[in-house]
């Protein structure tokens, strides 16, 4: 079973359902939910998510704690609570991308893919980074 773990911009894909990139990531999900790969996301996703959810699309807190419970309640779920600062901070400085991003970075194991639809992520050597399309149809 593959290890994939989910960025923030599919989270919120996948909530909003507000353009193209819905189809793939609820298909993802679905598969997920089936059993077909381990999922990981972290802190730092549930912390944008929430940002994105009450600064941008102004949704009430009670909305956006069940949108964040379903992420900690997808099937065999792994929440990861720890971060490399050291490894970010170089990730930083050696790719020019945002802090955030690179502390994401530094969660993502060398045998787990990122599902993502940032492209910034694949500055950083060495991560695995796909669209849920290229997971499904690898």
């Amino acid at each position: 079973m593959r290890k994939i773990f989910l960025d923030s911009n599919i989270w919120l894909r996948f909530f909003l359902k507000d353009n193209d990139q819905f189809e793939s990531t609820q298909k993802l999900i679905v598969a997920t939910e089936e059993g077909r790969f381990k999922p990981y996301s972290s802190a730092i996703i549930l912390l944008e998510v929430a940002y994105v959810l009450k600064s941008v699309y102004k949704l009430p807190a009670e909305k956006i704690i069940e949108m964040l419970d379903s992420i900690c309640e997808l099937r065999n779920v792994t929440i990861i609570e720890k971060t490399n600062s050291k490894m970010a901070l170089k990730f930083m400085e050696k790719f020019n991308i945002k802090y955030s991003d690179c502390l994401i970075a530094s969660q993502v194991k060398k045998d787990i893919i990122l599902v993502t639809f940032d492209r910034e992520f694949s500055k950083i050597k060495g991560l695995n980074c796909q669209t849920p399309s290229q997971i499904l149809t690898d």
